[in-house]
């Protein structure tokens, strides 16, 4: 009765691991850290599983904030149409989706908008720093996010593994006690 007590417990237990595999995701236009040098007409985020309706995306900029003039969901792809072109600047694209197994994630995507001017302007040593920053964007703090989450993902399937060999070995050692 005992053993067949643990080995339900057994299954129980080990039935919700299975199940936590995370939407994550696979591919972003702009790219994580790509510097655009054209007008953007949208953003398209592809997610490595379907997403649900109620998933929203915004953009933010160094001092403000841009809304999408409309956000298409299909299946796997969300896409953000622009009301107006974005100035020159750094900007994030932050996402939170709804995954096909109803947990919600979110994410960004650092990316930057250099777009030369029709005219050449003369400008001072101090606009041209300026300038040459704006160029290229810092992005470390979303490229290490998107480490981090992956990492994260790994870590929690190694403990799962580590705990379900555990779970059995303890199991095991009951079993023979009680022979």
């Amino acid at each position: 009765m005992l053993k067949k007590l643990f080995v339900l417990l057994f299954l129980i237990t080990s039935i919700p691991f299975s199940v936590q595999a995370h939407t994550t995701l696979l591919s972003s236009t702009p790219a994580e850290g790509e510097n655009v040098a054209e007008a953007l007409e949208e953003v398209q985020l592809v997610f490595g599983t379907k997403i649900e309706e109620g998933s929203t995306m915004t953009i933010e900029g160094e001092s403000e904030s841009f809304e999408f003039a409309n956000i298409a969901i299909t299946e796997d792809t969300m896409v953000g149409d622009f009301k107006e072109a974005l100035p020159n600047g750094s900007y994030r694209i932050l996402w939170n989706i709804i995954g096909e197994d109803g947990h919600p994630i979110e994410g960004e995507v650092a990316f930057g908008v250099s777009i030369e001017a029709e005219e050449e302007v003369e400008t001072s040593p101090v606009e041209t720093e300026v300038a040459e920053e704006l160029e290229n964007p810092v992005v470390e703090s979303a490229e290490q996010a998107a480490e981090d989450e992956g990492g994260g993902n790994w870590m929690v399937t190694v403990l799962l593994v580590l705990a379900g060999v555990l779970v059995i070995y303890g199991i095991y050692k009951l079993l023979l006690k009680k022979e």
